[in-house]
């Protein structure tokens, strides 16, 4: 996490700051006073950091390392602000107990991008909503997540920005039984977590 604030940070400072000039060309905001859409595509890397619930002790882990696929939607605002929902889906290790363990997401967004009189900037995501898991695409069980992220967006034109964001994302999920090895999973109390490394393209529509 400091090494990706830090780079966040050299990378403002070697950005242009005179793309403020031409308002119509604020990256990663609309022009002044005028809303936008975006439409987001991400791909990226999740690493497990707590998996106590989905694997007890005793049985395989089915919520392994894995790549995640997203796309975000949102209703930007020229000040950097946007609310908005996603649809994401990982594809995850099952250790034999699912062939692949898929975990999707059904979530509500706010963003925040800063300093937006640069080409290249932070940005603060939030996201919450709906989780299913199971194996391939069927669901197994249902749940709930919420995500911190931060990271930076760079401006490639006026509307196409290269996002990269790290975030750290925690999941609960309802008590099931994997029908493989018997276990019964997700009745302790505690929640699973996950480290993501994403990056992505964002368009201005």
């Amino acid at each position: 996490m400091r090494s990706l604030v830090v780079c966040v940070w050299a990378l403002w400072l070697v950005s242009p700051g005179s793309v403020q000039a031409d308002s119509t060309e604020i990256p990663g905001a609309a022009p002044e006073g005028t809303p936008s859409f975006t439409l987001g595509v991400e791909t990226g890397l999740v690493i497990p950091v707590a998996h106590k619930p989905l694997c007890p002790g005793g049985f395989e882990c089915l919520f392994g390392v894995g790549w995640a696929f997203g796309f975000p939607f949102s209703y930007r605002l020229a000040k950097g602000t946007g609310l908005g929902a996603g649809y994401e889906f990982w594809v995850q290790n099952g250790n034999g107990v699912y062939e692949a363990t898929i975990a999707q997401a059904f979530t509500a967004l706010l963003r925040q991008s800063f300093l937006l009189n640069r080409s290249v900037h932070p940005v603060l995501r939030l996201r919450a909503g709906f989780l299913m898991l199971g194996p391939s695409f069927r669901v197994a069980t249902i749940g709930a997540t919420a995500e911190v992220a931060v990271g930076g967006e760079a401006e490639l034109t006026p509307t196409t920005l290269f996002t990269f964001l790290l975030g750290g994302q925690i999941l609960r999920t309802r008590a099931f039984t994997t029908q493989a090895d018997g276990a019964r999973r997700s009745v302790a109390g505690g929640v699973d977590a996950a480290l993501i490394l994403r990056v992505g393209i964002v368009f201005l529509l």
